[in-house]
């Protein structure tokens, strides 16, 4: 069963499914806005050994006000494209950022 989907989220009955579009070797690490169905964060890091999977984890956490320990990357650890799941806590958050970045 699906529950609404806003853009670059889903929101599910075990989670909150989170499209990304990870960008590595930017200038800065931030949330950069939505393209298509996916949420374009950008980081320094570079696409080797999981550092920029790490970074892309820490820049979602601080963006939404949530535990990096909280964000589970379930598809996508070595392609720009990623899936993650988080928490039901953070749909508030996700909201938030959705209304920032329209």
């Amino acid at each position: 069963m699906s529950l609404p989907e806003q853009g670059f989220y889903t929101v599910r009955p075990r989670g909150i499914v989170l499209r990304v579009r990870a960008k590595p070797g930017a200038r800065a690490e931030r949330v950069a806005g939505v393209r298509g169905d996916s949420l374009v964060v950008e980081v320094r890091a570079a696409p080797e050994r999981g550092k920029a999977n790490d970074a892309v984890i820490r820049v979602l956490a601080e963006a939404l006000g949530i535990r990096a320990s909280s964000l589970e990357l379930k598809a996508g650890h070595a392609a720009p494209r990623k899936t993650f799941l988080l928490p039901p806590e953070a749909c508030p958050a996700l909201e938030r950022l959705a209304k920032e970045l329209s």
